[in-house]
């Protein structure tokens, strides 16, 4: 089985940091991505690099990799992260990732269309924290599960959860259909 995965809120807790920040910086925004354009792109720029070293990993992540690893499946990791405001974001992204023991067998980096990405590296399993990305995957028929709050797909708050539902043999070898057998 191929697992694609996620980073921000996903593998990391991206939000309570940034969200610290913002309080800090602009405490009438509840979001960062509602701040007006100027505002938004001091804040990335100015912050970005300093929030992406404090983002602490997700509970859990340890144990669910070293489970993916015993069991032989095959792990792409599949973000938006990219350069645009901090020139060494990918570079400081795999050290991070290295430091924290989230191996992968192949990352890719600022994917638009994630479930594009996704579909041509055979991915049976997409795990991420948007709705909307869960939705993208379905359109190439690969199943989803939500790391947060989900009315539409199997929701998780942390990875001891995620490997406890895969356990039980809602997904796995013996329940999916391996996407490089499908045409």
């Amino acid at each position: 089985m191929t697992i694609g995965i996620d980073i921000d809120d996903t593998i990391t807790y991206t939000s309570k940091i940034i969200k610290k920040y913002l309080k800090e910086e602009y405490p009438l925004y509840d979001d960062y991505k509602s701040l007006p354009k100027k505002k938004y792109l001091r804040f990335i720029k100015k912050n970005i690099k300093q929030m992406r070293s404090e983002f602490p990993i997700k509970e859990g992540v340890s144990e669910a990799w070293e489970y993916f690893k015993e069991q032989g499946y095959k792990i792409v990791i599949i973000t938006a992260r990219n350069n645009k405001y901090y020139r060494r974001s990918t570079k400081d992204t795999l050290e991070y990732l290295k430091n924290h023991g989230v191996f992968y067998d192949k990352i890719y980096f600022n994917e638009p269309d994630k479930g594009k990405r996704a579909y041509k590296e055979h991915v049976d399993l997409f795990i991420d924290d948007k709705e909307r990305i869960l939705d993208n995957m379905s359109m190439y028929d690969i199943s989803g599960l939500c790391m947060g709050k989900s009315l539409k797909y199997p929701s998780f708050d942390n990875w001891f959860q995620v490997i406890e539902y895969i356990k039980e043999g809602h997904y796995g070898r013996q329940n999916i259909e391996c996407r490089s057998t499908r045409k």
